[in-house]
């Protein structure tokens, strides 16, 4: 024979009931709102290394510029890409230290160019990062990617510039630099062929997770 549950009994248990049906609701309110609230965006500045394109014609890019590669294999940063072709920091910091910072992180990837011409590169690289640090964002330094011939001393002296000022003015580096290198791998003295591109787009990938290791997925 069984015995009816005490009414007081009864209340107790439906009142766990409902708390545990309430923290359940909650979490699963939870989870989206905190996707929501996840910033992965990032803005890249540079020139046409990070752009992808190379030779006299400007509609000459890589199949899968480091932009694409970015959100390829970290498809939830949102890539906002400035770079542009022939572009150096002397050339773009007058316009740059005027313009908002939108995104969470900033990457600039400059210096080939300024190597190439002799330009005053530390103090037009020190201005840009000072304004996305004024801005409150997360700046990356790229460093210089790697070159073939003449332009090899230039670019290891304006790499660690590019080095001390990142660590001058507490940006990450991402030593792209030290990334592996094939000189066989190069479209010409400066622009890499694809598989060093991706090569360097992985870097900045890995640089990023440093960053944010929520946005990595």
């Amino acid at each position: 024979m069984q015995h009816p549950t005490p009414p007081a009994f009864a209340r107790v248990l439906a009142a766990m009931a409902f708390v545990v049906f309430a923290a359940s609701g909650n979490a699963a309110e939870t989870r989206p709102t905190q996707q929501a609230q996840r910033d992965c965006s990032v803005g890249f500045y540079g020139d046409s290394i990070l752009y992808g394109g190379f030779g006299a014609n400007l509609g000459n890019r890589l199949p899968d510029p480091p932009a694409a590669a970015m959100r390829r294999i970290r498809p939830a940063w949102k890539v906002v890409d400035h770079s542009v072709v022939g572009d150096s920091a002397h050339a773009r910091m007058p316009t740059f230290v005027r313009q908002p910072m939108p995104t969470r992180v900033v990457v600039l990837q400059y210096g080939v160019n300024d190597a190439g011409q002799n330009h005053a590169y530390e103090p037009a690289l020190r201005a840009m990062a000072r304004h996305v640090k004024a801005q409150r964002r997360t700046l990356v330094i790229t460093g210089l990617s790697r070159v073939r011939g003449g332009m090899s001393e230039p670019r290891r002296r304006f790499d660690a510039i590019a080095r001390q000022v990142a660590l001058e003015e507490g940006a990450v580096f991402a030593d792209w630099g030290s990334v592996p290198f094939d000189a066989t791998q190069m479209i010409d003295d400066v622009h890499p062929a694809q598989a060093y591109s991706t090569r360097l787009a992985q870097r900045l990938a890995m640089t990023l997770d440093r960053v944010a290791p929520e946005c990595r997925v």
